[in-house]
């Protein structure tokens, strides 16, 4: 994995990207709110969490039709849009390596298994002879 692709969330303080199990958004008034979770480490309750908040952005658009010619309304944060975006990409990331390990073992647990059944076979084959 290249770190340097996730320059976001290395300035929001975030030290170690593999850590990270998950994320939330949510949206609190003016403010987005930004909660990621960290896997739990042995011997510990709860997982660890860090929330971040950004504030959002006001702008008034022009309106079309009515009797008002703008309407104000609010946005998402660039620099918050580029952290999400990058939370998306560790996370994928993650989840397809752990997809992959789950696939490697489950193979691993299959040629055994036949692998074993083959010993029994031959076994029982020399017994016959």
């Amino acid at each position: 994995m290249n770190e340097q692709t996730f320059e976001t969330l290395k300035s929001m303080g975030i030290e170690d990207l593999h850590d990270i199990e998950r994320y939330s958004t949510r949206i609190e008034g003016d403010i987005d709110v930004l909660k990621i979770y960290y896997h739990r480490q042995h011997g510990e309750w709860f997982a660890k969490s860090k929330k971040f908040k950004f504030q959002r952005l006001h702008k008034n658009i022009k309106v079309n039709e009515g009797l008002v010619p703008y309407r104000a309304t609010t946005e998402s944060s660039p620099y918050y849009l580029r952290a999400v975006a990058e939370l998306d990409q560790l996370v994928t990331q993650e989840q397809s390596t752990l997809d992959r390990k789950a696939q490697l073992l489950e193979e691993l647990a299959h040629l055994e298994k036949v692998v074993s059944h083959k010993i029994e076979d031959l076994k029982r084959q020399i017994e016959e002879l």
